[in-house]
């Protein structure tokens, strides 16, 4: 113990671990060797395999090389689809109705803010469509007429069976008649699908383009300063009665009593706006900055037209049109955006 104590105080002393830390790499104890630690970085030693570093050009030139690749790839699995998938252009019509009803929604949000400015009031007028639905069935295209016979003389030939579960084969088995010979072995007379007035241009009657939908339109003023013009049968709802109630008497008033309605619900289809021109009569206008006009849908059950109840109570004319007919007559009486509206909302 007394030789380890005095060898371990020998080593402290100031002169010997100057001694020591001046050592070239280590000192033998008489036990142990210390490795003097060598603080300095040494420098990494370059890998013998270790491959050159790419230029800038070089990677810009690699990852277009692996664009291009991937463009050429999409391409071929574009033609592939063709084969496969129709490439007519996809939502035509929703686009076309989106770029006019958003249009509708900003000119409808600028009128009801000029109306807050000028601090005047909007008049609600409730407008009935009454609409008369098809009589018959509307003709069939070309592709589903054919459609038809391919159906009918599949189903009329059947399956091949073994003749143990046939019966015997008869001629007759095998006809497919055309539509004429089935009208012609009706026990009665169809009723033709084109009338009369369709001929003649008779638009005030129901007996018309029974393949499609008619709507009871009038002629009348409604405050036009230019005079009576087309439009649905409409009126200013009173405090006692709903809306639906006012859409209804509106086609009272225009229609008569006879007509008996089908109202399928007590909510507005649509909604449009009329901002009320300078230049209309005062008494029209009673300060209102302009009108909110409901459009309610009804459709016709039975019952005819009083021409003299609509004559009387002011309107010009009346007519029964398909949307087609309504569209063309309001074009060209109001310009292509209010067209556009009775075209989307008929």
């Amino acid at each position: 113990m007394s030789i380890c104590f005095n060898f371990a105080r020998r080593i402290n002393s100031p002169t010997n671990l100057r001694n020591i830390t001046s050592a070239s790499t280590s000192v033998i104890f008489p036990n142990a060797t210390i490795q003097q630690r060598n603080f300095s970085a040494a420098k990494a030693k370059k890998k013998k395999d270790e491959e050159p570093t790419i230029s800038y050009q070089e990677r810009k030139a690699a990852a277009k090389k692996i664009r291009t690749e991937r463009f050429q790839a999409k391409q071929e699995r574009l033609e592939r689809l063709k084969t496969r998938r129709d490439n007519s252009p996809k939502d035509v019509k929703k686009t076309l109705f989106r770029s006019w009803y958003d249009n509708e929604l900003k000119y409808h949000a600028y009128l009801v803010q000029q109306a807050k400015k000028e601090g005047k009031p909007w008049k609600i007028r409730v407008a009935a469509m009454v609409e008369r639905l098809p009589v018959v069935t509307p003709d069939m295209p070309d592709w589903e007429e054919d459609y038809e016979m391919l159906r009918a003389y599949l189903d009329t030939y059947g399956r091949e069976l073994p003749d143990a579960f046939m019966p015997p084969d008869k001629p007759e088995d095998h006809i497919v008649p055309t539509d004429e010979e089935l009208l012609a072995g009706l026990p009665f007379t169809p009723a033709p699908r084109e009338t009369e007035h369709d001929e003649s241009g008779n638009v005030k009657t129901l007996d018309r383009r029974l393949k499609e939908r008619v709507y009871l339109t009038v002629r009348a003023c409604e405050g036009n300063k230019n005079g009576p013009r087309w439009t649905l049968p409409s009126v200013i709802p009173e405090n006692d009665e709903t809306l639906l109630q006012a859409a209804q008497r509106a086609v009272s008033v225009a229609a008569g009593d006879d007509l008996v309605l089908w109202c399928p619900g007590n909510a507005p289809m649509a909604v449009n706006f009329r901002q009320y021109n300078k230049n209309l009569p005062e008494d029209f206008r009673q300060n209102y900055y302009g009108e909110k006009i409901l459009y309610y849908r009804v459709q016709h059950d039975s019952g005819d037209i009083d021409e003299s109840v609509c004559l009387k109570n002011g309107a010009k004319d009346y007519a029964w049109l398909t949307r087609e007919e309504v569209v063309e007559v309001v074009g060209k009486e109001r310009g292509d955006h209010q067209a556009k509206f009775f075209h989307y909302i008929l």
